[in-house]
């Protein structure tokens, strides 16, 4: 599937801006002196990078679902079966997901970035057995996260500053309320340690360089990306 293969480059691109930028965020003598950013502004571009990453993955949520409506394989050959038929092209496929007559309409309806929304929908349009219903609450809970992080990085709002808030406390096992260190940002949050996040969570992964946060979320992506769009089986 050809959404998959955008995404992952899209990823790709967004650790790209993210990698030189975290490599400015240390406090330390040469990120003052030597660097081209201060640290804060390292973190800053983090959190950019970071928004580049969820754009990616809710266009790719659109792309995927849409395009199995339209009866689509993943790259393993699967499609998922759908109650009512399929739509003879993505454009009528939007329409049928949005219960909405024209296409303007039927984008301000759909909500790519609650993953909970997307698997509800999905029990409508396709069986149980599709891949969105199988995605863990677990999982589903970090992607909540991830909207609340990449609101906070576009937007100066008191609800989205209160959202961040309430998700870092909740990340860091604080009491509901807690204030957050003076100036504390989305990028300062995304090159926190994942070994500072205690370990209920599945977002490690032997490939990272930084352990961080922002490299635990790349991770999460990519292997619910396989999930939704598996590759070709061992033994094809």
């Amino acid at each position: 599937m050809r959404a998959k293969d955008n995404f992952l480059s899209a990823l790709d691109t967004a650790s790209r801006i993210y990698g030189p930028a975290r490599e400015m965020c240390t406090f330390d003598y040469e990120s003052f002196e030597e660097s081209t950013f201060h640290p804060n502004v390292a973190a800053k571009i983090v959190g950019l990078a970071f928004l580049c990453g969820v754009a990616a993955w809710e266009d790719f949520l659109c792309s995927a679902y849409l395009g199995y409506l339209c009866g689509y394989p993943s790259p393993n050959g699967a499609v998922p079966r759908t109650r009512f038929g399929r739509s003879p092209n993505k454009s009528y496929a939007l329409l049928l997901a949005s219960g909405e007559s024209t296409p303007r309409e039927a984008e301000r309806k759909m909500r790519w970035s609650s993953f909970k929304w997307v698997k509800s929908l999905s029990k409508i349009h396709f069986y149980s057995e599709n891949p969105f219903n199988q995605i863990s609450e677990s999982d589903i809970r970090w992607l909540d996260y991830a909207a609340a992080i990449r609101n906070r990085v576009a937007h100066n709002s008191e609800k989205a500053k209160s959202q961040f808030k309430e998700i870092v406390n909740n990340i860091a096992s604080e009491p509901k309320g807690s204030s957050l260190p003076p100036g504390f940002s989305p990028g300062q949050l995304l090159i926190t340690p994942l070994s500072q996040l205690g370990t209920n969570h599945s977002l490690d992964s032997p490939d990272h360089h930084w352990g961080d946060l922002f490299e635990g979320y790349i991770s999460l992506w990519v292997r619910l990306a396989n999930q939704i769009c598996p590759e070709s089986k061992p033994d094809a």
